[in-house]
């Protein structure tokens, strides 16, 4: 029986905001994760991120700051670990990543009870695909409990850990598992 060494990053939120995750696995979910954590408090940038980075925020909402909206992390992530460019294949904006079809988005979606580390959790009341706009936001799941990596619009405005409790709402019935 061969093994396999597993590399584990053990990590903690300190005072100095350096952020860590226990890592047991190196899925590709969890390789998108990982580089999603390396932008812990970038600021909240609407319309914000590339395969490169952090951008400038758009319009209409223009604040002047460098950052990510949910979106943008969640491709400029995979972008950096799959070099899969989701900006330039239309998945860019998080209802069109969450309707489109698996062999247009050519990762799987599986019930959100089936979440786990690195997956894309959705956002927007009642998830219907025929009103996209009601599909609002995405995080990464940090494990297959409630917490998720995410650029939220909110009082903090920076790329933080939140619990899925806090957008009052239920996630939407599918997630995205990169894998």
């Amino acid at each position: 029986m061969k093994s396999t060494l597993l590399t584990t990053v053990l990590a903690t939120l300190t005072a100095t905001n350096a952020l860590t995750l226990n890592i047991t696995n190196s899925t590709t979910g969890q390789k998108i994760l990982n580089k999603a954590l390396t932008a812990a408090g970038t600021p909240y940038a609407w319309g914000g991120g590339s395969c490169e980075g952090s951008t400038h925020d758009q319009p209409p909402y223009q604040y002047g700051d460098t950052g990510y909206d949910c979106s943008g992390l969640v491709c400029w992530a995979v972008c950096q670990v799959t070099g899969r460019d989701l900006f330039s294949e239309g998945l860019r904006v998080t209802s069109d990543m969450y309707c489109a079809e698996e062999k247009e988005l050519k990762y799987k979606k599986y019930p959100y009870e089936q979440r786990r580390a690195g997956d894309a959790v959705f956002f927007g009341g009642d998830c219907d695909c025929a009103s996209r706009k009601s599909i609002h936001h995405v995080g990464l799941m940090m494990d297959s409990g409630d917490r998720m990596w995410n650029a939220p619009n909110d009082d903090v405005n920076k790329v933080q850990e939140n619990s899925i409790a806090k957008f009052g709402e239920k996630p939407c019935p599918y997630i995205v598992r990169f894998a």
